[in-house]
């Protein structure tokens, strides 16, 4: 039974680690969703995976042994690289650009600053070795490889017991045949030795993003590797095929665990990736086809930009901000911050929030865990924005006492008063997000005023109504579990596998006969790929498109295309990049020569969407809904107010409910400030107005 077959039948479980909790959800056809958050576990993140599957089976009353689809989404890429806790990696590159690494581009993380010190690159020079190869950039081989002295050099790269190795040679992507040259001889040597060439990892031109990228590969395959092996071994034990694991990649798609360990540059935003891609399904369904996305969570907020219900797509990033990463990844914006995110003071006696997080271990001062310094989660408790008695539905145990120690502790060190910091800290971490707001639409040419923002996370909807009074934002959408959207987007993405090939033509002189061609050669490995992670025929989709810039320009423009090549079907192409340029830059040149760069193919195995459910809404429609409990919250600009408390399976749909109000469910809290109003629609989504409901 193939993977888009099977899940139409299936029981399928979602996964999301994050830095402090663990998201889970269970769906089956016909039945309501489950939704569990977990602690995170962070020296061994697959335990909490293990179980999270285990407490959903438990609820669900059935055995582990029934789930037959999950898919999982994963921080361990993304922390080996922030944390630079990567495998040790060799490179071997063309004679003559050994430090092509370390010499980069002529950008510079700061423009003006005439001191700054450039970061190592992630192969040290020792372990950057060099053969005699030559290939120009049509393909033609110059310089014939040396095979005994690529054997001498591998036997010396080697030596130095690296856990994996990166070959990337000039002008490989026109012709591949001197890496995998290379790969066979290191494979006859070590067997066992991870190998990854430029020419399948980065097929681009751009010799320092494809070195990058690559190493980049190579440095997390080891760690990647580890991680999956052990997840599948775990589930193994338990009964289940280790052919049900799933992973999430960048790009917003799912590939198998298998294919996973050898991609391991697509996993970096694995996990933001599925709450963008719920978001996109919730903005089409609400028909608020534009809308930011604010998924806040402990450790870190995640913005994102959905345009015309699509998530937006961009074909190249950094990671840590130094080194380039040239694959599609989903365009999402990460800040450090988040419920976690510790207050203190610098030298100067301001206040800061961030980036350092509590995490998982030892959490905030409230979790009772260890942590002493105070967080925007402690600073939430303070000012009775979280209820004590139903954090997680009341089966998480918090501390108020130790939040006031951990407040007060900061208060005494800038003379002010516990309030005045605790609100202080949601001052400074609000602003802080809604400059990372700006960053994505305002900076970008979107006013965010015409944006609807979709907040999710744990921390999400406790800031989403702040965040949006201080954007000019009129509706703040609250999707029925936000706290575990990320874990429900994974179960809404489809497989999906990303192609690309460089032919820098102008567009006038591209002979459309070879462009086909070159398109069915990269669809014949979309199809294989996808039929070898067993996607039935029915529900493969493939989708062309060109990387097209102006004859000159450093940059280009991506354009769909639909049809076999032809030169009709080319003049369209250019018409649309005229468009395409002038939306992005606000102007064109339709004189100007067109040139294509890129030949993009998107390879997709259809996934049956998953319904957004009402976990929290019932099937009445009722005007009134009756509060759990009244408590005195803080709210900015207001001071203390008497605010009721409602639970969110307790509000019907198209009940309406007035701030200032505090709704409470097991894996979030929705503020709802003075003046605002809140409707439920029958999806069970929470749509806040800012300026009121009708």
């Amino acid at each position: 039974m193939g993977i888009s077959e099977k899940v139409l039948k299936t029981v399928r479980v979602g996964i999301d680690t994050g830095g402090t909790f663990t998201d889970c959800v269970f769906w089956q056809d016909g039945k309501q969703p489950i939704v569990v958050k977990i602690p995170s576990t962070p020296s061994n993140p697959a335990e909490a995976i293990v179980n999270g599957l285990e407490r959903l089976c438990e609820i669900a009353e059935i055995s582990v042994k029934e789930v037959n689809f999950l898919v999982h989404g994963t921080t361990v890429a993304t922390n080996a690289m922030l944390q630079e806790q990567w495998g040790k990696v060799g490179l071997i590159t063309t004679k003559g650009f050994r430090d092509t690494l370390e010499i980069g581009t002529q950008m510079r993380p700061e423009l003006y600053q005439l001191q700054q010190r450039k970061s190592p690159p992630i192969v040290p020079r020792h372990l950057r070795m060099e053969v005699t190869e030559r290939i120009n950039l049509l393909g033609h081989v110059v310089e014939k490889i040396d095979r005994d002295e690529v054997y001498k050099v591998l036997k010396e790269m080697t030596s130095n017991k690296i856990e994996s190795l990166a070959i990337s040679f000039l002008f490989s992507y026109a012709n591949q045949e001197h890496e995998k040259m290379v790969r066979e001889l290191a494979a006859e040597l070590d067997p066992d030795l991870y190998v990854c060439i430029s020419s399948e990892v980065s097929p681009e031109f751009r010799e320092y993003p494809r070195t990058s990228t690559t190493v980049i590969n190579g440095a997390l395959a080891p760690v990647v590797r580890r991680y999956i092996r052990y997840l599948r071994q775990e589930l193994n034990s338990r009964g289940i095929g280790e052919q049900i694991l799933n992973i999430m990649q960048s790009n917003g798609g799912i590939v198998s665990g298998k294919e996973a360990e050898v991609s391991s540059h697509n996993l970096i935003l694995s996990g933001p990736a599925g709450g963008t891609v719920a978001a996109a399904e919730i903005a089409g369904k609400t028909n608020y086809l534009n809308a930011l996305t604010f998924d806040m969570g402990g450790t870190s907020s995640d913005i994102g930009l959905i345009i015309d219900g699509k998530p937006q797509l961009i074909q190249g990033t950094t990671v840590n901000n130094i080194y380039p990463l040239q694959v599609p990844t989903i365009d999402i914006h990460t800040i450090g911050a988040g419920g976690g995110s510790i207050a203190w003071k610098d030298h100067g006696g301001v206040m800061k929030v961030g980036p350092k997080s509590a995490g998982a271990v030892p959490g905030p001062a409230c979790y009772g865990k260890g942590g002493l310094e105070p967080t925007v989660t402690d600073a939430n408790l303070f000012l009775g924005r979280l209820d004590p008695d139903h954090y997680l539905d009341g089966d998480f145990k918090i501390y108020p006492e130790n939040s006031y120690r951990a407040l007060e502790k900061l208060a005494t060190e800038m003379d002010l008063e516990v309030e005045r910091v605790a609100s202080g800290i949601l001052e400074v971490a609000n602003a802080n997000m809604a400059g990372a707001l700006r960053v994505v639409s305002s900076r970008r040419g979107y006013d965010p005023r015409d944006f609807a923002l979709i907040a999710f996370g744990g921390a999400g909807p406790l800031h989403a109504t702040a965040l949006a009074r201080e954007l000019g934002i009129k509706i703040v959408i609250i999707p029925s579990s936000p706290g575990v959207l990320c874990a429900q987007g994974l179960l809404q993405s489809d497989v999906r596998h990303d192609f690309t090939h460089t032919e820098v033509v102008v567009l006038e002189f591209a002979d459309a006969n070879n462009l086909e061609k070159s398109f069915l050669e990269l669809e014949n490995r979309g199809v294989k790929l996808l039929y070898d992670e067993s996607v039935v025929p029915e529900r493969i989709s493939l989708k062309r498109s060109l990387d097209l810039r102006y004859k000159g320009q450093e940059y280009y423009l991506n354009v769909q295309v639909e049809g076999n090549i032809s030169s009709d079907l080319l003049k369209e192409a250019a018409d649309r990049f005229h468009i395409v340029h002038k939306n992005t830059y606000g102007h064109f040149a339709s004189d100007e020569p067109v040139e294509i760069v890129n030949l993009r193919l998107t390879a997709i195995g259809k996934i049956e969407r998953l319904e957004s459910t009402p976990v929290y809404t019932s099937d009445l429609c009722l005007n009134t809904c009756y509060p759990l409990k009244h408590r005195s919250v803080y709210f900015s600009g207001n001071g203390w107010m008497n605010t009721p408390i409602y639970r969110r399976n307790d509000i019907q749909i198209g009940t309406k409910i007035e701030g200032p109000a505090i709704i409470v469910q097991m894996d979030s809290t929705v503020i709802i400030e003075p003046t605002q109003k809140a409707s439920t629609d029958e999806r069970g989504n929470l749509i806040i107005s800012m300026e009121g409901i009708e």
